[in-house]
């Protein structure tokens, strides 16, 4: 089904409420998912933290990689997702920050009318009979705007990388059940460059705090093989008739 994402309001929208039944159905088939700086540590323990380039802009997004193909979540198994950590753009879902229509300058909370977790019948109230905002959504729009702020910290560490063209194109090549699989359209910090960078450079790294990302992002790319296990699982039964 299409987003319909909207700005919330509580004239049209004081009716309606949100379930979080089958919390990751949204991801099922996302095998990328957005992720600011604050968050390498953590993700890099169970996910590959990776960068891919936006066409349009040119700029770099960093993702965590969550299948070797686009529509193919391995992490998500039996509705539940099989890590310590779920990224935040996951979990603020089915809210969105989107333009507010009174100053198309700002920003304001938004909501997918078509979500399937969005109905008038089943689920947390967004607002109480007198119109007031529900401590859920209240949740809700202080979780976006902490993401917003954090967007803001990664554009600037992003910034920071591409200045010091650390991230370099890479394809990883991985076997599943014995074959050769090439991953393309990925970015990483290239450790050659980060080691030739001159003192200067490398200490205003530390003095920035991006040298505790840049390394957990390093680390995490060791997590494919989890993927590479699951997928080789997966199509197992497959291969053997």
């Amino acid at each position: 089904m299409t987003a319909k994402i909207v700005p919330l309001s509580k004239e049209q929208h004081q009716a309606l409420r949100v379930h979080f039944k089958q919390p990751f159905a949204h991801i099922a088939e996302e095998h990328l998912l957005p992720v600011v700086v604050h968050e390498f540590g953590p993700a890099a323990a169970v996910y590959p933290i990776v960068f891919v380039k936006n066409n349009d802009s040119g700029g770099f997004q960093p993702v965590v990689l969550l299948g070797l193909e686009p529509g193919k979540n391995l992490y998500l198994q039996d509705e539940q997702m099989q890590a310590s950590y779920v990224p935040v753009s996951a979990r603020n879902y089915p809210f969105f920050l989107t333009p507010d229509p009174e100053n198309d300058k700002q920003l304001t909370i938004g909501i997918d009318e078509n979500s399937p977790r969005v109905s008038k019948d089943d689920g947390e109230a967004l607002y109480t009979e007198q119109g007031e905002e529900t401590e859920m959504l209240q949740r809700a729009k202080q979780q976006l705007a902490d993401f917003f702020d954090t967007s803001r910290v990664t554009r600037t560490f992003v910034e920071k990388l591409t200045e010091l063209n650390l991230l370099e194109a890479k394809t990883l090549t991985v076997q599943v059940n014995g074959q050769k699989r090439e991953i393309n359209g990925l970015f990483l910090v290239d450790e050659k460059k980060l080691n030739e960078l001159s003192d200067e450079q490398f200490m205003e790294l530390r003095k920035q705090g991006y040298l505790a990302p840049i390394y957990a992002h390093m680390l995490s790319v060791q997590q494919v093989q989890r993927l590479t296990r699951w997928q080789s699982e997966r199509e197992a039964p497959a291969a053997n008739n």
